[in-house]
């Protein structure tokens, strides 16, 4: 038995036993046994006997996995136990939600009681049988456990990554340039003291870092360039004393004096040590620690790592950035990239057509080819897998078409793709449990190279439960230092970053995604519904994600009262397809969707809330993004669970004063459009949308005098205690008095804000200690009134100030930990220039000015603005002079420049000045400097500009 199956279902089990003492639960438990009056029977009793039977559950379960045996009988009893505890699952959810049914239908409540108690019978049933067949059938196994020796015992498999020996030859593809950087530090080409170095060479797994350092490790001009060389392998287990003698026996061998076998093997560490450390500054080394995966790993052998003047290196491999970081600082971490299409293409057609003179793929097998290269993602471990399984396969194109096809499969099944399979998977048997769930999430919900935002991510996580309790910090805090944390071990890659270098979505490896998939279905974690084709049937699968359209989705089969409904375990329900179909064929069974927590219709072209949806109370997480939705029904009430309510991107106009309801609420979504800030909006919290359609709504609605919310209406703000983000919203008088409550509040969006809510609204913002996001949009034509705010938030990030400001105020020279400030229609005056006041915020990473000053010039002074990286500068109509000294903006890699109409080709002083300089865009500039800039060749030669865009826009 996996070890991995014992420890995710441990802590599956651990967070259940805590989940039944949960407030929710509690409270359903006491709303059902209150509706039945002393007839019922005592429910909580029971549950709190259950959350008993977990925890003994847990305990055997680390019992069996020290045993270390590998038989069925231990794996069906191990299966036994997750079904019996996701029936625990269900039953405590199926409480909160008949606690739930009882208060809008009264029918439930003769009900309730009679199903629970049922299901609660079944549960206890199970439980004691399951102990009874595990006393029955696994003594044997406790008979033995003394029988098994350390070295014959059954350990988990732990293949050593990397690539096939043979291409440690000459057909290595790509390598060339990585190469030369480790060549050139282990030579001391780019240092002038001849000091020891670390070169730490990091990436996922798959990615050659292995086999790159063996080609360093053996170049001619390294071995004569050093005295004597030692490798070894760490690897996730390892014996310290084992691994120094190792170096010592490698390092010494290769000098003239010899150490006897017998006296290393007898001597202790610190003998070794201080061995090793007479070699050390006699000689210079080359020592490799191959796949270290722990900090604690650099920590055992801290002695090789210490810095002097003899000019030898270490060497480390590992997948963990966390490990590289602590290692050396960044000059010397060369963290590996996936192969480029056309390497990745050259190298597969070497291995897969090797026996070929020119090794080329022929013209009838070329398409199917690069969609199986294609699928590698560069990897050259998968790339050569493929390539190699494929060399002894027919060459007909529908067999490497079924090979396509079937290549989750074969992931399975085919000897050689299963060892790459464990070696790809070796990263998650190191994960923590908390992790392992999150991303086998990730593998299994999100469609093949899908971009995954990292806010959308972290709130189904938290809204499936996978996120732990951490006193002081928020689910959404704790969620986003998983995320963090799957980064750095390179189990995610990045898709995109801010210009302060914050991580703001990911993507998985398509066939790291294939493999999670595999174990998801395995486990009965996931049903996907793709091209591949699906069953929708399984009446366990606890998420479903739709990727066809319905017209290819197999048919849902009708209810059969003597068996379980199917998709009746569901928990997330999402959508990635544009078909209002699928989603009416699945939402017609919400009477099996009792236990759904996440709904995501997002691109769903529907243009009202299905019905269904209000009877889902056990929905934590819905989200209508970017679909027709015109009206928010007052059912929403009902949804007493939900935390996330998505309607960005909607036709959604005004929200129903029932969302007053949604104590649970902690992200309330909308847009925010500044197109439509001179449009007269009535008062009322106003989701704001760009096409016309729904201007015209609004404008209707406006003629119809629609009526100012009262504060008695809006007064459910102060209730909403565990609210995290509210945007965007208008403001109104006692709306803006109200949110002085949400001392929690992470993001804040106000729209409409009027001059004279300017003191009220800076006493609300200094309460919140928490914010980290602003946006502050102004009634037309009116001021932002802002100087009275004496204690911003001290963590805000982010802060988007959209009306005229008469001055820049005082407090922003507070805010330490700002990275986005965005000044839009500020129109500071000649004499307020916006610099001098804003090269004081030393984290600022981002920086946008459109029509914020009315002056003539910008001067960016030297030593300033040291982590600006990129730069917006927009419609200042008076700008004739924008002057960027040297040693200003040293790592500003990015420059906009729209419609700066005086801003001649003389007026840009100082360009070449910015060393990091990559991106230039201009758009709707005058064409004496567009000309300047273009036709200076020397200049991008200086800077490195990577692009130069005369047209392409920045809004």
């Amino acid at each position: 038995m996996d070890p991995l199956t014992f420890a995710v279902l441990s802590n599956y089990l651990a967070c259940l036993s805590k989940d039944l003492t949960s407030a929710a639960v509690r409270g359903a438990i006491t709303a059902v046994n209150k509706s039945q009056g002393s007839k019922s029977m005592d429910i909580e009793h029971e549950f709190d006997n259950l959350r008993k039977e977990l925890r003994s559950m847990q305990c055997l379960l680390r019992d069996e996995e020290q045993r270390k045996q590998d038989s069925e009988s231990q794996a069906n009893w191990v299966e036994e136990v997750k079904e019996a505890a996701q029936d625990v699952e269900d039953t405590m959810d199926l409480i909160v939600y008949f606690g739930h049914c009882q208060e809008w239908d009264k029918s439930w409540n003769s009900q309730a009681s009679d199903y629970i108690g049922t299901r609660l019978t079944k549960v206890k049933e199970e439980f004691e049988n399951i102990k009874q067949r595990r006393d029955r059938y696994l003594p044997q196994l406790l008979m033995r456990r003394e029988e098994q020796s350390y070295h014959g015992g059954c350990q988990m498999w732990q293949p050593h990554e990397e690539l096939p020996h043979e291409t440690m030859g000459t057909d290595v593809v790509g390598m060339e340039q990585n190469e030369a950087t480790v060549i050139a530090w282990l030579l001391g080409e780019t240092d002038d003291a001849p000091r020891n170095m670390v070169i730490s060479i990091c990436g996922m797994g798959g990615l050659g870092k292995t086999c790159l350092a063996r080609r360093v490790y053996n170049d001619q001009r390294v071995r004569r360039h050093f005295d004597c060389f030692a490798w070894v392998s760490i690897s996730k287990t390892y014996n310290a004393e084992e691994l120094l003698r190792s170096i010592i026996r490698q390092i010494i061998g290769m000098g003239e004096e010899q150490a006897a076998p017998d006296e290393l093997d007898r001597s202790s560490s610190a003998a070794l040590v201080g061995l090793l450390d007479q070699c050390r500054h006699q000689k210079r080394y080359v020592i490799v620690l191959d796949d270290v995966w722990s900090r604690n790993a650099c920590n055992d052998f801290s002695y090789l790592l210490q810095n002097d003047k003899v000019g030898s290196r270490v060497i480390v491999t590992t997948r963990d950035h966390h490990v590289a970081a602590s290692l050396c600082i960044d000059s010397h971490i060369l963290n590996l990239q996936p192969l480029p299409e056309s390497e990745a293409w050259t190298l597969f057609c070497k291995k897969a057509f090797w026996i070929d003179p020119d090794k080329s793929c022929p013209k009838d097998l070329e398409d199917w080819a690069r969609k199986i290269v294609a699928k590698c993602e560069g990897l050259p471990l998968a790339v050569l897998t493929l390539g190699s399984v494929l060399s002894s396969k027919d060459r007909s194109p529908l067999t490497w078409k079924r090979f396509y096809n079937g290549i989750g499969s074969e992931l399975s099944n085919n000897e050689m793709l299963v060892t790459m399979s464990r070696i790809l998977m070796l990263c998650y048997a190191d994960l923590p449990n908390h992790l392992k769930r999150c991303y086998l999430h990730c593998g299994s919900l999100f469609p093949e190279s899908h971009v995954i935002k990292k806010n959308w991510l972290l709130r189904l996580w938290v809204a499936e439960g996978l996120v732990e309790d951490i006193h002081g910090m928020t689910s959404e805090e704790v969620a986003e230092g998983y995320f963090d944390e799957l980064i750095l071990r390179s189990m995610l890659q990045v898709a995109r970053k801010d210009e302060s270098g914050r991580v703001k979505a990911c993507r998985m490896h398509i066939l790291m995604r294939e493999v999670t998939l595999c174990v998801s279905k395995a486990d009965k974690l996931c049903a996907v519904l793709d091209e591949q084709g699906a069953r929708v049937d399984d009446v366990k699968a606890r998420r479903l994600s739709v990727q066809i359209g319905i017209e290819k989705a197999p048919a849902v089969p009708p209810n059969n009262k003597k068996e379980e409904a199917p998709l009746s375990r569901l928990r997330s329900l999402l959508f990635f397809v544009d078909d209002q179909a699928s989603a009416a064929s699945f939402l017609t069974m919400s009477p099996n969707l009792m236990l759904l927590k996440v709904l995501e219709l997002r691109n769903v072209p529907i243009d009202h809330v299905p019905g269904e949806v209000f009877d889902l109370f056990n929905l934590r997480y819905l989200s209508l993004r970017d679909t027709k939705v015109e009206v928010l029904p007052k059912y929403v009430k009902r949804l007493k669970m939900l935390e996330t309510l998505d309607l960005r991107g909607t036709k959604v106009i005004c929200l129903p004063h029932e969302v007053a309801k949604l104590k649970e609420l902690r992200h309330l979504l909308m847009d925010c459009v500044y197109v439509l800030k001179k449009i007269k909006k009535g008062r009322g919290i106003i989701n704001l949308v760009s096409d016309q359609a729904t201007m015209k709504k609004i404008d209707d609605l406006l003629n119809q005098k629609a009526p100012r919310i009262k504060t008695d209406t809006i007064s459910w703000i102060r209730d909403m205690k565990d609210l995290l983000t509210l945007k965007t919203v208008e403001a109104d008088e006692g709306l803006i008095a109200e949110i002085a409550a949400l001392v929690r509040l992470r993001r804040l969006g106000l729209t409409n804000v009027h001059e004279e809510d300017g003191i009220q609204l800076c006493n609300s913002i200094s309460k919140m200690g928490q914010l980290l996001s602003l946006t502050i949009d102004a009634a037309s034509d009116e001021a932002l009134m802002l100087d009275s705010l004496s204690s911003p938030p001290p963590h805000l990030r982010k802060l988007v100030l959209d009306g005229q400001l008469w001055k820049v105020p005082p407090w922003f020279n507070l805010l330490s930990s700002l990275t986005h400030l965005h000044l839009l229609d500020s129109q500071l005056e000649a004499t307020c220039s916006p610099i001098p006041h804003l090269e004081k915020l030393d984290s600022l990473a981002h920086l946008t000015l459109r029509r914020a000053y009315k002056g003539e010039q910008l001067r960016f002074r030297a030593n300033m603005f040291l982590r600006l990286k990129s730069l917006n500068v927009a419609e200042l109509n008076r700008l004739s002079q924008l002057d960027m000294e040297k040693g200003a903006l040293p790592t500003l890699s990015l420059l906009h420049l729209t419609r700066c109409r005086d801003l001649q080709g003389e007026g840009l002083c100082g360009i070449d000045n910015l060393p990091a300089l990559r991106h230039l865009y201009l758009q709707d500039m005058p064409e004496s400097l567009v000309c300047s800039l273009g036709g200076d060749h020397r200049l991008k030669a200086s800077t490195g500009w990577e692009s130069i865009s005369k047209s392409t826009s920045w809004l």
